[in-house]
C-alpha cells in the first residue's frame, strides 16, 4: 500500500521530474536568418489552462520572445524562483515550443523578483543568474559580462536587415512616485507621472548602449520592453511614469534618425495598440501582447486605437519583404488561434519622410461614425467650429480646439467632460473621458470597421483563464 501511494505521487509530480530542458539559442548576430514570421507573449502561470502552446506551434514560429513576467515568482527566495522556473520547463507545451524554435527573452517585474520592483530588489544580481542559467544564456553573450539582461539580436543583411532590441526596465529604474490618495478612478493604478531629473527608466550603462545600437544599420529595428512604451497614464506601470525617461528614447530616435522602430509590450494581461505621434518623428507603434494563461479583460488607455483584446493571447509578427513597401503585420491570437487584432505597419511609414511627420487629418475627418467600445459615436459638424455627437444615451456638446474637439457629454444619469483628437494618420479617434469634474482619464477610442471584423464587445469582460 505504501509503495502504491509512493507511486501515485510519483506520478502526479511528473512534469517537475522531466528531463531538464535546453533551449536552443541564437548569437548576437544572424545574418543568414531573414527575419519575417515569430511569436512573443507575457506572463505566464504555471497553474492555469496552458490551451495556448498548441496554436503557437502550429504557427512555426521562427522564434519565441518572451516579454517578461515569464514566471511568477515574486520572493525573496532564490530556491522559490528557481522552482518556479523549473515548472515552466517541465510544461509539455512549453517543452514542444522550445524544441521547434529558438527562444529569447527579458524579463518584468514577477520574474525579476517582486510585483512593481526596480532597482531597490535586493536579489536582483541571484535573480539575473537565474534567469541566464534557465534560457541558456551563451557564455560569450555580452549578458554574461555586464549587470541586466538588456541585449540584441540582428537577422538578416542589406535591404532585410532586422535588429531586435530587448530592454531590461527592472535592474536600473528608480523607485517609482505612489499617487497620493486614492486614484480618481477604479480602473487607475497608484503610480503618478515622475519629473524627477534624476529618476532612470534603464540607467546610465544602458542608456549609453542603446544610443549605440541606435546608430546601428538596420531597416526594422523592434524593441521589446516588458511594459509598455507609448501607453498614457493609467496608474499602472508604464514608461509615462517616468515622461523625462520616455521622452529621451523618443530623442534618441529623432536624433540618430533611427527608422523602422516598432515597439513590442506585455505586462497589461490584456492586448492592444497604442500609438504615439511625437514632434519631430514619425508614429512610433506599440504592439501589446499579454496574457498567455491570466487575462483580465482589456485594459483603457487614452493612446489606445482600435478596441483591445481581453482574453488570453499571444501575438505573431509578420514580415512581408516581398511587397513593393515591405508590411510588418502585427496580430493578436486567441488560444484557438483565431485572430483577434491586427494592424499593418508599411515601412515607408516608419522614416523621416516628410510626408510621416505632419499631421494629415483635418477637423472634417473628424465627422461621421465612428465604432466604439460603448456603441457607433456619431460626430456631426454644426457651424462657427461647434459639433454635436451621439454614442448611445449619451449626447455630446463640442468645439474645436487646438487639441481636436473637446466639450461635456450628458448621459441618463452621469455626464463629465470629453475630448477627441485624430492619429495623425486618420485612420483612428483618440479619445478621453470624465465623469463629472474629475480628471480626462477614461479611455473612449474610435476605429473603423476593417477592425471591428476582429472584434466583438465582449471581448473586453473576458475573464476566463482560458
Amino acid at each position: 500500500m505504501i509503495i502504491r501511494i509512493f507511486l501515485s505521487l510519483l506520478f502526479c509530480c511528473t512534469p517537475l521530474l522531466a528531463e531538464e530542458l535546453h533551449h536552443q539559442t541564437l548569437p548576437n548576430d544572424n545574418p543568414r536568418i531573414t527575419l519575417s514570421h515569430f511569436a512573443f507573449g507575457s506572463c505566464w502561470k504555471s497553474s492555469h489552462s496552458q490551451k495556448h502552446w498548441q496554436p503557437i506551434v502550429s504557427n512555426k514560429p521562427q522564434l519565441w520572445l518572451w516579454l517578461g513576467d515569464n514566471i511568477y515568482a515574486d520572493t525573496h527566495d532564490m530556491g522559490v524562483m528557481k522552482k518556479k522556473y523549473a515548472e515552466l520547463g517541465a510544461t509539455t507545451g512549453y517543452r514542444q515550443l522550445a524544441a521547434s524554435c529558438p527562444v529569447l527573452a527579458t524579463w518584468d517585474d514577477h520574474d525579476y523578483g517582486w510585483n512593481d520592483a526596480g532597482s531597490e530588489y535586493p536579489e536582483r544580481k541571484e535573480s539575473e543568474q537565474l534567469f541566464l542559467e534557465f534560457f541558456d544564456e551563451r557564455p560569450d553573450s555580452p549578458r554574461r559580462k555586464r549587470e541586466g539582461v538588456y541585449t540584441s539580436y540582428y537577422f538578416g543583411e542589406g535591404d532585410k536587415r532586422v535588429q531586435l532590441i530587448l530592454l531590461d526596465t527592472r535592474y536600473f529604474r528608480s523607485e517609482l512616485k505612489r499617487i497620493d490618495g486614492k486614484p480618481p478612478y477604479r480602473p487607475m493604478g497608484r503610480w503618478t507621472p515622475d519629473e524627477s531629473p534624476e529618476k532612470t527608466m534603464l540607467g546610465d550603462a544602458q542608456w549609453k548602449w542603446l544610443e549605440g545600437e541606435l546608430q546601428k544599420p538596420a531597416r526594422i529595428r523592434l524593441i521589446g520592453t516588458s511594459i509598455q512604451f507609448a501607453a498614457h497614464h493609467t496608474g499602472y506601470e508604464a514608461w509615462n511614469n517616468l515622461p523625462r525617461e520616455q521622452q529621451r528614447l523618443v530623442d534618441l530616435i529623432v536624433k540618430h534618425r533611427a527608422e523602422g522602430v516598432v515597439f513590442l509590450s506585455g505586462d497589461i494581461h490584456s492586448a492592444e495598440l497604442n500609438v504615439m505621434d511625437p514632434e519631430n518623428c514619425y508614429s512610433l507603434v506599440d504592439f501589446t501582447s499579454s496574457s498567455l494563461n491570466v487575462p483580465l479583460g482589456a485594459a483603457r488607455t487614452r493612446r489606445r486605437v482600435g478596441p483591445g483584446y481581453g482574453g488570453a493571447n499571444f501575438a505573431m509578427v509578420d514580415i512581408d519583404w516581398e511587397a513593393k513597401d515591405p508590411t510588418i503585420t502585427l496580430a493578436i491570437k486567441d488560444t484557438n488561434n483565431e485572430t483577434r487584432l491586427q494592424h499593418r505597419v508599411q515601412l515607408s511609414e516608419l522614416t523621416f519622410d516628410k510626408t510621416n511627420l505632419i499631421a494629415h487629418a483635418t477637423y472634417e475627418n473628424l465627422a461621421g461614425k465612428w465604432e466604439t467600445f460603448y456603441g457607433p459615436l456619431t460626430l456631426t459638424k454644426k457651424s462657427d467650429g461647434k459639433w454635436s455627437g451621439h454614442c448611445a444615451d449619451r449626447k455630446l456638446s463640442l468645439k474645436e480646439s487646438s487639441y481636436g474637439l473637446e466639450g461635456s457629454w450628458q448621459g441618463e444619469k452621469r455626464s463629465g467632460k470629453v475630448r477627441f483628437e485624430l492619429t495623425r494618420d486618420g485612420q483612428f479617434l483618440r479619445g478621453s473621458y470624465s465623469y463629472e469634474e474629475l480628471p480626462l482619464q477614461l479611455e473612449w477610442s474610435g476605429w473603423k470597421m476593417d477592425w471591428e471584423k476582429y472584434f466583438t464587445r465582449d471581448d473586453y469582460h473576458l475573464r476566463s483563464k482560458n
